[in-house]
């Protein structure tokens, strides 16, 4: 007998002015959208690529700002893979947007695994 397959729902957090790495990032082009470490894909692509195997992870949830809408979708059409995207009203830290992923993968798994990636684990 086989078991049930779990999927993991990936919170990917898309937050920030892009202040503090400043020229590289700015308000208009935020850090996790530049191409800081890998001159092909922005540290956003590269943490949703490695979220794509369907296999273990249900579809990514990317919560980010009114501003930077466009963007998110651009860069994630740019890989061909999907992701539903959340929108701030505003910035509210992690806590707030968290606990809104949670319950939009609730709402289609009542019994959601999730899990919030960190989209500067490439930067040491």
């Amino acid at each position: 007998m086989s078991r049930p397959s779990i999927q993991i729902h990936p919170m990917i957090l898309c937050g920030g002015t892009g202040t503090r790495l400043w020229p590289a990032s700015r308000e208009s082009m935020p850090k996790q959208f530049a191409r800081l470490v890998d001159a092909e894909r922005s540290t956003f692509q590269a943490t949703l690529a490695r979220v794509s195997d369907a296999t273990v992870f249900a579809t990514p949830t990317v919560i980010a700002s009114a501003e930077a809408r466009f963007i998110v979708a651009e860069q994630r059409d740019q890989l061909g893979l999907s992701a539903d995207i959340l929108l701030e009203p505003q910035g509210r830290d992690s806590a707030a947007a968290v606990a809104v992923a949670a319950l939009h993968a609730a709402a289609s798994d009542c019994s959601a695994r999730c899990t919030r990636g960190a989209k500067l684990h490439d930067v040491v």
